[in-house]
This record gives C-alpha cells, sequence and structure tokens, in this order.
C-alpha cells in the first residue's frame, strides 16, 4: 500500500473521538454543498409569467398552459404563474393572442359578440358593466393599487329639466401600500372625465380597509380645508424664515468664536392678510392749462311787432301805463348759448399687497465665553471661565443687526449675550488625577490589550497548529523503524531475506559497508521513502550531519542552528 495512504490512515486512528467526528462533519458538510451546487447548477429556473392574477383570469392561464403541455408552477395562493425561464415570453404571446388574461372585470370587448336578440335594457347593464370594468382596469394601472372596484350610479333620462338628476361613482381600492392624496384626486378626476355630467363631488374613493380617500365635499368644507392649508402654508413659511436667518447668523458667530460655541433663536412677526386695491381719481385742477375737448358757441337776434293798446273797452279794460291808445311798435330779441367740454385729469392705480410682509424681528443669540486652565496650590489643573468684553460683545451685536437687516421703523429687537455653556458645577472643577489601575488602564491599556491578542493567538492557533506538524513527523519516522515481529512468522522470516527498512541500526550499517562506494552511493540514492526513513532514522548526528550536508545545504544548516540551540537551552537550564 502506498505509504501516504498508511500515514494518513495511521493518523486518524491516533486521532481522538471529537477530532473523529469534527471531520465527519466537515466531510458531510462539503458532500452536500456540493451536491446543492449540482442540483442548483441543473434544476430548471422558473420565472413569473403573471403576477396579482385573480382566481378567473388564473384559472384561465393554467387552463391555456396545461393545453401548451408547458411544466407551471403556482405561488402566492394563485395569483402567481411561473413557468421555466425560456418559455415566458411564449406563453405571454400565445396566450395574449386569445385574449388572456382578462383583467379585473369585463371590458368593452363584452361587445365583441352580437347578439341581436338582446334587448335594449340588457345592453344598458352591458355598457354599464363594460365602463365599470374598463374603469377598474384603468385605476389598477397604479403601482399602488393591487385591485380596483368602480360602481356607477346613471339616473334615467327624464323629458322634465326639473327632474333631471346627476350621476354618481363609488370607488373601493385594494391598495399595495399607501397612496398620495394627489394620485386619490387624479383617480377621482379620471373616473368624472369618463362619465358624462359627472363632477368630482359627487365620487367616493374607499379602501378595503374602510377608510375614505375621497369624498365630495361642499363649498364649504372646501373652504375650510383651504384655509387650513394657507394656515400650515404660512406657518412653514414663518418657521423657514426664522430657521434660514437664524442658521446664516449661527453660522457666523461660530467661524469667529468656534464650532457649536454659539446659539441664535429668531422669531419673525408677519402679516399675511392680503389686498388688492384699485383706485381712479379724477383730479381737474391737478394740471394748470385747460384742454378743451369741445367747443360750441350760439347766437340768435331776432324781431318781433308788438301793438300798443288803446282805450280800455270790454274786450281791454287794462291799458298799460305811458301807453298810447291805438298805436303799433316793433320788439328786439337776443340770444347767445356757449358750450365749452374740458378734459379731465384721471389718475389709476393698483396696489397688491405681498403674501407675507415683516412686521417686526427679534434675534436673541448667545455665545460662549473664554476658558483658561490654571494650576492651585496642589498642583492640579484647574479650568476656569472668563467672560467675553464689552467691546466684543458689542462687536458680536453689530454684526448681528447687520447679518438680520435691522431696521428701527419695525421697532426689531436684538440681544446678545455671554454665558458659559458648561454646568456651573463643572466651572473651577480641577481634573482629578488618575492613580492606579485606572492610570495603567489609560496609558497602557491598548499595548495589554494587543500583548494579550498576540498571546491568545500563539496558545490556541500557532502551538495547536506545531504540535500537529511534530506529531505528524513523529509519526511518520515510527512508521519507517521496524515493528516488533509476530511469533507466528518469526521461522519465515529468518529463512527470507530481511528488508532494508526492517534492519536493525547494526545490521543496515553492516549490510552497506558490504558494498562497494558506488554501489553504495547507488543503493542509497534508489532507496524508497520507507528505506530512507529507516535509514535517516537510524544515523546517528554525525551521519545525518555528512547526508544532509551532500544533498542540501541550506536544512543542513538548520539542522545545526536546532541543535545548537538545544544546546544552549540545556545549559541554561
Amino acid at each position: 500500500m502506498n505509504p501516504v495512504i498508511e500515514q494518513i490512515q495511521q493518523i486518524f486512528k491516533e486521532m481522538p473521538l471529537s477530532r473523529k467526528i469534527a471531520i465527519g462533519i466537515l466531510i458531510l458538510l462539503m458532500a452536500a454543498g456540493f451536491t446543492a451546487m449540482f442540483i442548483w447548477a441543473n434544476k430548471t429556473e422558473y420565472k413569473a409569467a403573471y403576477t396579482e392574477l385573480t382566481e378567473d383570469d388564473a384559472a384561465d392561464v393554467v387552463a391555456k398552459i396545461k393545453e401548451l403541455k408547458i411544466p407551471y408552477k403556482i405561488k402566492g395562493g394563485g395569483s402567481i404563474i411561473m413557468v421555466p425561464a425560456s418559455k415566458v415570453y411564449d406563453v405571454r404571446l400565445d396566450l395574449a393572442k386569445d385574449g388572456i388574461p382578462k383583467g379585473s372585470g369585463v371590458g368593452y370587448e363584452i361587445f365583441d359578440k352580437t347578439d341581436f336578440g338582446t334587448s335594449e335594457f340588457v345592453q344598458k347593464i352591458n355598457r354599464k358593466r363594460a365602463l365599470q370594468g374598463e374603469l377598474a382596469r384603468t385605476i389598477s394601472a397604479f403601482d399602488e393599487v393591487k385591485n380596483a372596484k368602480v360602481m356607477i350610479v346613471l339616473p334615467k333620462d327624464s323629458v322634465f329639466v326639473e327632474e333631471t338628476k346627476l350621476p354618481s361613482a363609488s370607488i373601493l381600492l385594494e391598495l399595495k401600500s399607501d397612496i398620495d392624496e394627489e394620485k386619490v384626486a387624479a383617480i377621482a378626476h379620471l373616473v368624472a372625465s369618463s362619465i358624462q355630467d359627472l363632477t368630482p363631488k359627487r365620487i367616493t374613493i374607499v379602501d378595503t380597509a374602510g377608510r375614505i380617500l375621497f369624498e365630495g365635499k361642499s363649498e364649504a368644507e372646501k373652504e375650510r380645508i383651504k384655509a387650513k392649508n394657507l394656515a400650515d402654508a404660512q406657518y412653514n413659511y414663518k418657521v423657514r424664515f426664522e430657521a434660514n436667518l437664524a442658521d446664516r447668523i449661527q453660522t457666523m458667530l461660530e467661524r469667529i468664536v468656534g464650532k457649536d460655541k454659539a446659539i441664535v433663536r429668531v422669531t419673525a412677526e408677519m402679516d399675511f392678510s392680503s389686498s388688492n386695491v384699485s383706485e381712479e381719481i379724477y383730479d381737474p385742477l391737478e394740471r394748470e392749462t385747460k384742454f378743451i375737448r369741445s367747443e360750441k358757441n350760439l347766437a340768435e337776434v331776432s324781431s318781433t311787432p308788438v301793438q300798443q293798446q288803446g282805450t280800455p273797452s270790454s274786450v281791454n279794460p287794462v291799458v298799460p301805463a305811458g301807453g298810447k291808445a291805438g298805436s303799433n311798435g316793433v320788439q328786439q330779441v337776443n340770444k347767445k348759448n356757449d358750450t365749452i367740454n374740458y378734459e379731465l385729469s384721471r389718475r389709476t392705480s393698483k396696489t397688491v399687497k405681498p403674501m407675507a410682509v415683516l412686521s417686526r424681528l427679534s434675534v436673541a443669540a448667545v455665545v460662549d465665553g473664554k476658558y483658561q486652565y490654571k494650576t492651585d496650590k496642589d498642583g492640579n489643573r484647574v479650568r476656569t471661565y472668563v467672560p467675553r468684553s464689552k467691546a466684543e460683545m458689542q462687536q458680536f451685536s453689530d454684526l448681528v443687526t447687520k447679518a438680520m437687516g435691522y431696521d428701527q421703523a419695525r421697532q426689531d429687537q436684538v440681544s446678545m449675550e455671554c454665558f458659559p455653556f458648561a454646568s456651573i458645577g463643572e466651572i473651577g472643577k480641577p481634573e482629578k488625577k488618575l492613580t492606579g489601575w485606572r492610570m495603567v488602564q489609560k496609558e497602557y491599556g491598548r499595548t495589554i490589550a494587543n500583548i494579550l491578542l498576540v498571546l491568545l493567538v500563539f496558545l490556541f492557533v500557532i502551538m495547536p497548529i506545531m504540535k500537529t506538524v511534530k506529531g505528524i513527523k513523529s509519526s511518520s519516522e515510527q512508521a519507517a523503524l521496524p515493528g516488533p515481529e509476530e511469533p507466528g512468522l518469526i521461522e519465515d522470516k529468518e529463512e527470507e531475506e530481511p528488508d532494508f527498512a526492517d534492519m536493525s541500526p547494526a545490521e543496515q550499517s553492516e549490510f552497506l559497508d558490504s558494498m562497494p562506494v558506488k554501489e553504495k552511493e547507488e543503493f542509497i540514492k534508489n532507496m524508497s521513502h520507507a528505506e530512507r526513513a529507516s535509514y535517516l532514522a537510524n544515523l546517528g548526528p554525525s551521519g545525518k550531519a555528512a547526508y544532509y550536508g551532500e544533498k542540501d545545504i541550506e536544512k543542513t544548516a538548520n539542522i545545526i542552528k536546532g541543535w545548537l540551540s538545544e544546546v544552549a537551552e540545556e545549559e541554561e537550564s
């Protein structure tokens, strides 16, 4: 038998039971791993052809796949159909040719088959079903929607306008994850735009958890929501303005006094009232010159004969004073009418107030002081707080005033103070001097930890490896030595010529000395592994040194070094 195999068998026999069990478990794990890799490399890879199928669509898909005689797997409670990866696209194309899967509900394919015997009532019902199914399929295209159900109420047409009713709709959503309000509103407007006379106010959207996602709201509710959204927007604008200004001032101060040594808080009072003013002013006295738009002059002269009244009679009982009875005269009339139209001065102005007007700004800033280390009477270092000077604080205040955009007309306020950021108990408290184990831990802790780590690695890793190598070497040398002879075979071995490996050291020396020099060198050169191991084991130190000196100079030098170290250890002991 091969000596290497014999050596392995011998090593395995000499192993303790625990090591044998560990090796056996390791071999089993390796065999299981290779088996799993072989199975994985040769198994058929399945991919999902369809996912999130309804029960009806899953049944149609499975029936068609069986007709095509293609292997398949069902997962996800029947909602996922898996086929071999190489057949995925073929299956999809073959099933799409037959209109499978149809999706949730029924769509306009309900009219693909015409039945002339269908009544008008059935046609209306089918139209309603088709519209609901198409809308449900469209809504299911959203990533967050797993399934959708649309129910539409279409009132009967009436010849009277007063009795006309508007349609309404309700939508049930089965969600995969939470959906945004914007997408819910988009679904409502999508459905409203698909049905005549339907408005989003008459649409209700709920989910399978019972939450109302969208509901038609009255004008009052819309105004309330609008006011709430406006208040939120105003608050967020105010917070962002204050945070931005505080961050600008704080970063400026921290570049001067140091990181985390300045705190700034800003409070802004804002007027969010909106106004839009349009005015027209007519001022004819605004300009000194007169602009005449139009002018019209009218003059008229006329003469009218007048008969003088005579003596009083029954017809004319009154005679005017100074008049002469029986005389005639002429009356002349002059008329003049001037019309002048002037241009009127007019000024039109429109004023729009901004969304937010800053009414007042208040800034409070706190900076840390300075710290000095002094040595007390006991020799301990003491940390002492030193406040900043008034000149420094005034400079900081001027910087903050300019950075915030100070406006005296708004009655802005600035507060700049200097306080210690540490607690009062820590000010002036001396640092304790470490002694004993804590001092050793602080100064030499890492060094000790590294030394312990090296010792552990040497004890539990290197030494076991050295013992194992030494055991294998000694076992191989012992295997090369001749073993005890069995009693039943003594007579046979005496009759046969003994093997060189089974000879004693004296017999081997005598056997080699009986050979010529060249034959001896040739015999040593052609020795087997067992004979060479036995020969080297029986040689003395000088013989081994001579042998290795001829074969390998480096190995000989290492052996000599080992002997010298052993001699030195013996002398020290």
